[in-house]
């Protein structure tokens, strides 16, 4: 039976040259044996570009995945083809523009570049408004009179209050300490691996996600075996404990060989 193997791209499979190829190498010679599939918020040309960047780097080809899911779970391509059922699913109480409306009126979140939106993506990078030193001449009272900073946490948690205020179906994804993902409520990394497993009839006990930050939570979140690699963000070591579960494996590894240490501790490959 094959098992699936769902990983995160950026400082998951990719960010260590080596590791990499030495992971490709492994997953080549067993290929029949696995599911493949990259879990990303890339898009499908940005996802193109890191393979041909990977191909003039090391003269060898990324392997190619059964399904790429991208833009943080909110499309699925089958050789490049759109999943129109997957997009269907997701347009459902999706309202786009009223979502953009809301984030825009955050002056901490900075619309990000067209080629980093989608149909049912909004996404900003967050950037809290720095406070001025205040001047020494202000007296006591006018200093806890000042403004504070909101934290992070605090920002993102008053743009899911206002998303919920006026009824939208969306869920905010904060990663990297830095990207804002808005998505459909029922659209996320997690749910998109769950409706591969179902299209490829593949159990949880057969399913490896991998990945390194808070926009790969949701794959956790999931009844499937897991690995967070060494260099995983703090935001998802800070969920990892948690919520502990005896399915999800912290690597001592790093990057690819991570995934590769995985394989091996969940004995997911047959012998030769």
């Amino acid at each position: 039976m094959k098992f699936l193997l769902a990983t995160d791209l950026d400082n998951t499979l990719v960010g260590d040259l080596w590791a990499t190829i030495g992971l490709n190498q492994r997953l080549a010679a067993a290929r029949q044996q696995f599911y493949l599939v990259y879990a990303t918020g890339r898009s499908l040309d940005s996802f193109r570009q890191l393979q041909q960047e990977f191909h003039s780097d090391t003269n060898t080809q990324l392997l190619e995945p059964d399904y790429l899911v991208a833009g943080v779970g909110t499309e699925i391509y089958h050789q490049g083809q759109l999943d129109q059922e997957w997009a269907a699913h997701l347009s459902q109480h999706w309202q786009r523009e009223a979502i953009t409306k809301i984030g825009d009126n955050f002056p901490a979140l900075i619309y990000q570049p067209d080629t980093e939106q989608n149909p049912w993506k909004v996404s900003y990078y967050l950037q809290p408004t720095a406070i001025s030193t205040p001047s020494s001449f202000l007296s006591a009272a006018d200093l806890q009179n000042l403004p504070k900073q909101k934290s992070n946490k605090q920002i993102i948690d008053d743009l899911r209050l206002q998303l919920a205020a006026v009824g939208l179906s969306a869920q905010v994804v904060f990663s990297s300490n830095r990207d804002v993902d808005i998505l459909p409520y029922h659209g996320d990394k997690g749910q998109a691996v769950r409706y591969l497993q179902k299209k490829l009839r593949v159990n949880s006990q057969f399913t490896l996600v991998c990945g390194d930050s808070g926009n790969d939570i949701t794959m956790f979140q999931e009844k499937t075996l897991g690995v967070m690699v060494g260099n995983s963000q703090p935001e998802l070591l800070e969920w990892h404990e948690a919520h502990p579960e005896a399915q999800h494996y912290l690597a001592r590894s790093t990057y690819a060989n991570a995934i590769w240490e995985a394989i091996e501790h969940f004995q997911l490959l047959s012998s030769p």
